[in-house]
């Protein structure tokens, strides 16, 4: 199965746009889609007392004494969260390393995963050596497997069908969207991008750890009180309402390319609408459970 690529998102600042190539799918989802080139997005439920807030405020003493225990004194302490599913994923794929005798450079790196998976990585004994920076990159990324929730390649099909817009003249299909800290974004620019910077140490490091590029516009947060509203927002949606926007999108694809036929074009139509319902069930999950818990949520993209 084959899928165009292009690079519409982040085009402003990296010059990507107009970069297409034809590749093997390798999603989730089995059909044809028109997807962003190398470009994920997962997002990451954040404790934000725990970390955004007292976290930070051991960091800063940290620094201010001089003392790594203060620290490591803190992570010890941390409750440790795991999901059952992600640690059975991870155990069954080294299992299967080790049946097909991978190298041992991809075993080991899958160990490190299900030690992340299963909570071990989070043992105090796991970091009793470790330096700052390795005390500050734990606490950004703590239990990162549990509290993640991967939109893959998904995020700009979903962010369309939410909000439906034309884009450029040479590339009608990718709306440019406000980024993060532009008065002008909307809650669903928010729910994907994020509205904030990550709150930094006295050293100015981000207290969170993106798991993504570190490109400065690859990531992006919501506290808990913008999380609430974002979580209104999604619960609002009716997702029968988008084949609506049918026919609006495939006005832009006959702008984008003239060539193509009316059949192409209803095909793409329908698995650009399938990609973005599968994702949004995802999405609105990761906000749920960032609402019910009063946690922030941190919008990871991957380049």
């Amino acid at each position: 199965m084959l899928a165009t690529i292009r690079s519409p998102q982040f085009h402003r600042n990296r010059g990507l746009t107009g970069r297409t190539k034809t590749i093997p799918l390798a999603f989730p989802w089995s059909f044809t889609a028109v997807v962003v080139m190398g470009v994920s997005l997962d997002l990451r439920v954040i404790d934000h007392e725990r970390i955004v807030v007292r976290g930070l405020e051991v960091v800063n003493a940290a620094i201010r004494q001089r003392n790594l225990d203060l620290l490591r004194t803190y992570l010890a302490d941390l409750p440790i969260e795991v999901n059952q599913e992600a640690v059975d994923y991870r155990v069954a794929r080294l299992a299967k390393l080790r049946e097909f005798a991978a190298p041992a450079i991809i075993i080991e790196n899958e160990e490190r995963l299900l030690r992340f998976a299963n909570g071990e990585a989070y043992r105090p004994s796991e970091f009793a050596s470790a330096s700052f920076d390795d005390l500050r990159h734990l606490l950004g990324t703590w239990c990162w497997v549990a509290h993640s929730y991967s939109l893959d390649k998904a995020w700009q099909q979903l962010h369309w069908f939410l909000e439906p817009g034309h884009g450029p003249k040479d590339h009608p299909l990718f709306p440019l969207r406000p980024m993060r800290g532009d008065p002008g974004q909307t809650i669903f620019d928010k729910a994907l991008l994020g509205m904030s910077s990550y709150p930094i140490d006295d050293l100015g490091s981000p207290v969170i750890r993106t798991l993504g590029s570190i490109e400065d516009d690859c990531f992006g947060y919501n506290p808990p009180e913008v999380v609430k509203v974002i979580h209104d927002a999604l619960e609002c949606v009716t997702l029968n309402s988008w084949t609506g926007h049918i026919p609006f999108r495939s006005e832009l694809y006959r702008q984008d390319n003239p060539a193509i036929d009316d059949e192409e074009i209803a095909s793409r139509v329908e698995n650009d609408l399938s990609f973005a319902r599968e994702a949004f069930p995802i999405l609105r999950a990761a906000y749920r459970t960032a609402a019910e818990k009063g946690y922030g949520v941190s919008c990871e993209y991957s380049l």
